[in-house]
């Protein structure tokens, strides 16, 4: 049996990060480009891409898919942008399939 917190749990600890670390986070994640980068990655990668993620359209997975030489693209069932957390099943098939 998994146990998950309930979206409330979520939503109270999200409220209580700090707001110094909150600010870095926010800066770091979207003032950063790193699409340059990606072609230069050759590690085999997973991109696991959510039907509709309101943060990272699907255009957005198969865009980075396009420009990673060794990527999987996969499309999932799950919606939103944290299926580990909304499709936790989904996600550690997805892991095993790509893993074996």
């Amino acid at each position: 049996m998994t146990v998950r917190p309930s979206s409330s749990n979520r939503g109270t600890s999200f409220c209580r990060m700090d707001p110094f670390l909150a600010n870095h986070f926010a800066r770091v994640t979207f003032l950063s480009d790193n699409r340059a980068d990606l072609p230069r990655m050759t590690a085999r990668t997973l991109i696991l891409q959510c039907q509709k993620d309101v943060i990272a359209s699907t255009s957005v997975g198969e865009y980075v898919h396009s420009c990673l030489p060794n990527s999987q693209f996969v499309l999932m069932n799950a919606t939103g942008h944290c299926p580990h957390l909304s499709a936790p099943q989904e996600v550690i098939g997805a892991l095993r399939a790509f893993l074996n």
